[in-house]
């Protein structure tokens, strides 16, 4: 198996950095499959236990300028590794402003993602170089099946939602009134969100703001209402 990748590219390496900080803040070890179109980070906790499940796909080639990989076989070009997400957030977050980063799977008395940070220094036009070894796990071809996309069911209603910093700040003074929330999108482009306790109803503490857009694939009524 062989994995060599170099992003130089500031807003790319940015971007990638953000769905980093989101994988570690979602679970303590995530699975990192390598395909040669694609990455993906995945998680398959149970989530009867309270675990999370995600897919998150990244196509290679809006992210690295090289990108070379080798698979356990040429009928199984994959590569399936389990690391701590902790551990690449913190190395990619002295990427910032860097010059280039590149990640690289090697074997230091253990297998390891290493990543390479290529750091401008201020006083100087020279350049220096911070390495991170990251621990993983192989994971072996039997176990492979546990790990494919799932099968998403087609949607009944597409909504196009406000910026998420917007509704972070609603939701957050919202959860201190109630455990739910319930959510009414109109087909005129309008979101209502709804907060209600046991002594007043919630139409006093909603709040409603336009959703940019919304598509309801042939609903009749003008109001669908969401509980989540």
């Amino acid at each position: 198996m062989k994995f060599r990748a170099k992003i130089v590219d500031l807003a790319c390496l940015n971007h990638f950095t953000r769905v980093s900080n989101m994988i570690a803040k979602l679970a303590k070890t995530c699975t990192f499959r390598i395909s040669p179109e694609k990455l993906n980070f995945i998680l398959c906790d149970k989530l009867a236990n309270g675990g999370v499940s995600m897919w998150c796909e990244l196509d290679q080639e809006n992210f690295f300028s090289e990108f070379q990989m080798e698979g356990v076989s040429e009928e199984n070009n994959e590569i399936y590794l389990e690391l701590t997400s902790e551990n690449l957030s913190r190395a990619l977050k002295t990427a910032q402003n860097s010059r280039a980063l590149k990640i690289k799977l090697t074997n230091k008395h253990f297998p390891c993602l290493t990543v390479s940070v290529e750091l401008q220094l201020s006083s100087s036009s020279s350049s220096r170089v911070v390495v991170h070894d990251i621990p993983i796990k192989v994971i072996p071809r039997r176990l492979w099946k546990d790990l494919q996309e799932p099968s998403v069911p087609d949607s009944d209603v597409s909504i196009c939602l406000p910026a998420l910093k917007t509704m972070k700040s609603v939701v957050e003074k919202m959860r201190n009134i109630s455990n739910h929330l319930w959510l009414h999108n109109h087909n005129q482009g309008i979101q209502r969100r709804e907060a209600r306790t046991p002594r007043t109803d919630g139409d006093p503490r909603g709040s409603e703001q336009a959703s940019g857009s919304s598509s309801f694939n042939g609903r009749d009524k003008d109001v669908l209402n969401l509980w989540a």
